[in-house]
């Protein structure tokens, strides 16, 4: 029986992204080949400053490369103007943070519910119970955050991000203000998310034990990728 191949959504090559710091050129990344498949999970690992918040800006729409090539779905979006990369981001990617960013006076259902105002999408409570099952948090849509754990918020913002059904999901440190337990079930609950939804995740950690939990894992030093290899150890 053959093996359906993978199916790249992202494409970096040549990627760089030089700035200017006083008379230095830092090279926060210099040359970097990438590619990511759909329905694959990706950790970005290196030390602090060696490109990892960086590559994932570009990669997510957020930062333009000073010099090389990047398409999503195919499509070249290296040099499209902001309000171009606004439409690409709102419609194919959704976003976690380390920050759980919840807005204090709206219930666990209406932060979900946010990202669709911006889209002028009407919300569904229906479909944002399903997302807040899919997360296991059905039982808390009308709660606020203050009566949250630390868990409960960042999987509010899992859902956040689901509301709006993106293809890819990039998650900056989002097991970062979580105790080792609540991280284990936040990457848990992203890799079931891959696994259920064929949702592409890319996810920046400094926890190596999790990011071996990843399909794979891309080490950064100096701006450039020094190794890749695979996970789920």
């Amino acid at each position: 029986m053959s093996q359906t191949t993978p199916i790249p959504i992202i494409r970096g090559h040549g990627l760089k992204r030089y700035y200017q710091r006083g008379s230095e050129t830092v090279k926060a990344l210099d040359g970097v080949d990438i590619e990511i498949c759909t329905g694959e999970m990706v950790s970005v690992v290196g030390p602090s400053g060696s490109g990892k918040t960086t590559l994932v800006n570009l990669l997510s729409c957020l930062d333009a490369p000073t010099a090389g090539e990047l398409s999503l779905e195919g499509k070249q979006i290296a040099g499209l103007a902001e309000d171009q990369l606004a439409r690409v981001r709102r419609g194919t990617l959704g976003f976690i943070f380390q920050k759980f960013h919840l807005i204090p006076t709206l219930t666990v259902a209406e932060n979900v519910e946010l990202p669709l105002m911006f889209l002028s999408r009407p919300a569904d409570r229906k479909a944002t119970l399903a997302v807040l099952t899919s997360v296991g948090l059905a039982n808390r849509a009308d709660h606020l955050p203050k009566e949250l754990s630390g868990g409960e918020m960042q999987r509010v913002a899992v859902a956040r991000a689901l509301i709006t059904n993106p293809k890819v999901m990039i998650a900056d440190e989002p097991t970062g203000n979580l105790d080792k337990a609540t991280g284990e079930a936040i990457f848990s609950l992203l890799r079931n998310l891959v696994k259920d939804h064929s949702l592409t995740v890319i996810i920046t950690t400094h926890n190596l034990a999790l990011a071996y939990q990843a399909d794979r894992i891309i080490t950064l030093e100096d701006g450039k990728i020094v190794k890749e290899e695979g996970g789920r150890l």
